[in-house]
């Protein structure tokens, strides 16, 4: 077998190992913060929910475009899961209104986090229809949102021609 071949085997088999382990898989009222936890690992960011227990953010980026929340009561037990880059999510960002908490709870950790001088900008790779992109939130000095734009890659498995 040549080298190739073994490798491209060997990553189908892993795919195959952890395919049981994607979010979507999570039931919530069923799953427990102990099997999540054994099914998708440690979650990228943890904080408090209001009612008790904690949001598990599980982010897949930085190229990833799925950033996942679970919701864990203080009974340790899955209460909701939601995708959270999504299209609606992204249509409630309110530039003059929204601020850098409220997008953070909506939207979950940004991929990066840049600063051009008197904005800051957050970046998510989100997924467009049938093509990839990058939904863009800048920021003023007072954490509240000026705008957004997104861009849409223009490179689809290497070939400029293929894209959106």
């Amino acid at each position: 077998m040549n080298a190739f071949f073994r490798t491209t085997l060997a990553i189908l088999f892993l795919g195959i190992l952890t395919g049981c382990a994607i979010p979507s898989a999570i039931v919530p009222n069923t799953t427990t913060a102990d099997e999540l936890l054994q099914k998708l690992g440690q979650p990228t960011d943890k904080r408090a929910r209001p009612a008790g227990g904690e949001f598990w953010e599980y982010a897949y980026g930085p190229e990833g475009t799925q950033t996942w929340l679970f919701e864990i009561d203080s009974g340790r037990m899955v209460r909701s899961a939601t995708q959270l880059l999504t299209d609606e999510r992204l249509q409630q960002v309110i530039p003059g209104k929204s601020t850098e908490s409220e997008i953070r709870a909506l939207l979950g950790t940004p991929r990066d986090m840049t600063r051009y001088g008197q904005e800051t900008v957050w970046e998510w790779r989100v997924q467009i229809g049938p093509a990839n992109g990058v939904y863009v939130v800048r920021f003023d000095n007072a954490g509240r949102v000026t705008g957004f734009n997104i861009l849409r890659d223009i490179l689809i498995d290497g070939n400029p021609d293929a894209g959106p």
